[in-house]
């Protein structure tokens, strides 16, 4: 019985062709987005392979009628790591409803795993370096903004802070900072400075920048 049942219901989705359906509707949405650098996180749609990932019927939602969900499943081209999908909502008449596209992992934030570089520098942070009349107070507002820009993926504006901190590491001088937070905070800069470069998240002026201030 449920193999008859599971029949029918292939059958319903291949006469109204609804995983065609949902490829065309993808890649319409594709091309719409096409000028949005924002639309996939960072990746390129030559990055991403795009995977049939099946059918589900919704019968009874609360207020909504009852849709046919047919998924395309994201994953790296490479390493088939998966990232996202995009869902195609259709009634039972084969009829578009809705769609909706949903980015997980960013490309660059993911990545890095911010939070965790933090934890790690934060672990030897002096408690007074947070207060604002003492010398090391700008070097520790300088990692927290460009922390903070890079996961709103202002990577420009991120780099930018990221060099006036080694800027203020030369000027104060390396004597006056615990050289445990010294040493993590001197790590994490050269892995921030390298992943822009390697990654081209910054202008040809920021490198240059870089390369005469962080070595």
């Amino acid at each position: 019985m449920l193999t008859d049942l599971a029949q029918q219901l292939a059958d319903f989705c291949e006469k109204f062709k609804l995983r065609e359906k949902a490829f065309e509707s993808f890649e319409e949405l594709f091309l719409k987005n096409n000028e949005d650098d924002s639309h996939l996180s960072g990746y390129k749609k030559s990055e991403l392979k795009p995977i049939f990932d099946g059918h589900r019927f919704n019968i009874r939602h609360s207020f909504l009628p009852p849709t046919v969900d047919t998924k395309i499943s994201l994953y790296t081209e490479n390493a088939l790591v998966p990232v996202g999908y995009y869902i195609l909502e259709t009634d039972y008449n084969g009829e578009i409803v809705d769609d909706f596209f949903v980015i997980e992992k960013e490309k660059y934030v993911d990545s890095i795993n911010m939070a965790s570089h933090f934890q790690h520098i934060n672990e030897s942070l002096p408690a007074g370096y947070l207060k604002r009349n003492h010398i090391q107070y700008p070097l520790v507002s300088y990692l927290s903004l460009a922390g903070t820009l890079f996961m709103s993926k202002k990577y420009e504006s991120s780099g930018r802070f990221v060099l006036r901190a080694y800027v203020n590491l030369e000027e104060t001088g390396e004597a006056y900072f615990e050289q445990d937070f010294l040493k993590k905070t001197k790590r994490f800069l050269k892995m921030m400075k390298n992943y822009y470069i390697e990654k081209q998240l910054i202008s040809p002026e920021l490198k240059a920048d870089f390369e005469r201030w962080g070595k």
